[in-house]
């Protein structure tokens, strides 16, 4: 077999009952951790939601609902409004390996098939572990080539999570799975500009990869092919997007005997997760030697040399729109800093002057000896003491249970239009998926105030 057509025989082939429990219950928590992070970020996707309502109703009530909002619209509609919303606070889960946002490009298009199909928890799981599985193992070691290029990880290998999860859910066939794959793999596409110029085009880019993936695997349903190699082709996705397809031949060989969802890692802070590991050790630094900000004469920020280089990672202002805040370093580590912590409304300071300048006795210094996801903080005072922490990530890293997940969620309540009691009504639907219709899912998401349409 290809690896294009290894990957599909992998995502028709798995079955609920062959998961260990533990991959259902990461699943679980994952799918608990990008739902309340989307509904606390409710507020900051009006845009996505209100194109939908506009472009996408669906008259023959057939569709996918919009969470939150409860309005049904086409499943396209609603994989893109409803990624957009989970997306907009950027603190959806990450699959570091690949550089990717999955729950964000898989969830939303899958979630919206199976409300429309009134399809049962069971299936949902099944298909959504079949989704990270495959964009997780197309996606871990090219992921970095493609992002040398410029390129988006999240949507370049988005579609292909979103698409193998959809087509699973539909119950097609390997080579019709195969077909959703390569169709997804030439609708993929996205750059890093944004994080650059400090614009808007990251919200919205897992939104089309949603869709997009949604719609190969509903037109692979229907009979439409694509390249068998489209993976490893000599003109296919890795040569066009990594420049290099050597390697290819061993993609998926893996697959049902490493569940690479346990990888999967969640977001304490609205921010980037390559900012996550820093910011958190320097609150652990000040927390064992306080230090007020004005005593702050200057901070280094050590990361690996791909870290330090990712696009917006590093970057002084001036700041105009969260797109770049929540990507620099400095900002982050300033306002974490000053304010303890970093709250979704944080990232618009762009012009506190406590913050800015903050931001410019900050520096990020590469450092080959560095682990992977490593940093090393360094502050000195202006009193000439200095204290150093450096923190390696490990498989534990932000990667919670349940009980951490659903605690950090209740704290969330308070940012999202959902009440204490509506969100443990959430929670708990969440955490009983697998035994429940997915309506139940998207239902206990809607704010019962009479905006279900």
């Amino acid at each position: 077999m290809t690896p294009t057509q290894r990957v599909a025989q992998f995502v028709a082939s798995v079955k609920f009952d062959d998961l260990p429990e533990h991959v259902v219950e990461k699943a679980r928590v994952t799918l608990l951790h990008d739902i309340t992070v989307g509904v606390a970020g409710f507020r900051k996707a009006s845009v996505p939601m209100e194109l939908a309502r506009a472009t996408g109703p669906d008259a023959a009530g057939g569709g996918g609902r919009l969470l939150v909002d409860g309005t049904r619209v086409t499943v396209e509609a609603a994989a893109f409004a409803n990624a957009a919303l989970i997306h907009a606070r950027t603190q959806d889960d990450t699959y570091l390996p690949g550089l990717t946002h999955v729950g964000c490009t898989a969830l939303p298009a899958v979630l919206s098939l199976a409300d429309s199909l009134d399809s049962d928890g069971r299936a949902f799981v099944t298909a959504m572990v079949a989704g990270y599985e495959a964009v997780a193992a197309i996606g871990e070691g090219w992921a970095a080539r493609a992002t040398s290029r410029g390129l988006r990880a999240t949507g370049v290998f988005g579609p292909i999570g979103a698409a193998t999860a959809c087509a699973r859910l539909l119950e097609c066939d390997p080579q019709q799975i195969a077909s959703a794959l390569g169709l997804a793999a030439g609708f993929a596409g996205g750059t890093n500009q944004t994080w650059v110029a400090g614009t808007q085009e990251w919200q919205y880019q897992p939104g089309i990869a949603s869709r997009n993936g949604l719609t190969a695997a509903l037109l692979a349903a229907r009979g439409v092919t694509s390249a068998p190699d489209a993976l490893e082709g000599a003109a296919g996705f890795y040569r066009s997007y990594t420049g290099d397809p050597d390697g290819a031949e061993n993609v998926g060989e893996q697959l049902g005997t490493e569940w690479r969802i346990g990888a999967v890692t969640y977001k304490p802070f609205p921010i980037c997760a390559l900012n996550q590991l820093p910011v958190s050790t320097l609150l652990d630094l000040l927390a064992a030697s306080p230090t007020p900000p004005d005593d702050v004469e200057h901070i280094a920020l050590a990361l690996p040399p791909g870290d330090a280089a990712y696009p917006g990672i590093d970057a002084k202002g001036p700041f105009t729109d969260v797109g770049a805040t929540l990507m620099s370093a400095q900002y982050c580590l300033a306002v974490g800093l000053i304010r303890g912590g970093i709250g979704l409304d944080d990232l618009t300071a762009f012009d506190d002057a406590a913050v800015t300048d903050l931001v410019q006795r900050i520096d990020v210094v590469p450092d080959a000896d560095l682990p992977r996801g490593g940093c090393r903080l360094t502050v000195r005072t202006r009193s000439g003491a200095v204290r150093e922490r450096e923190a390696t990530p490990t498989a534990e890293t932000f990667n919670w249970g349940r009980d951490e997940t659903a605690s950090r969620a209740r704290r969330l309540a308070a940012e999202s239009p959902l009440d204490g009691e509506q969100m443990e009504r959430l929670i708990d639907t969440i955490l009983r998926v697998d035994l429940l219709p997915v309506a139940d899912l998207v239902a206990a998401t809607v704010v019962p105030d009479g905006t279900e349409r």
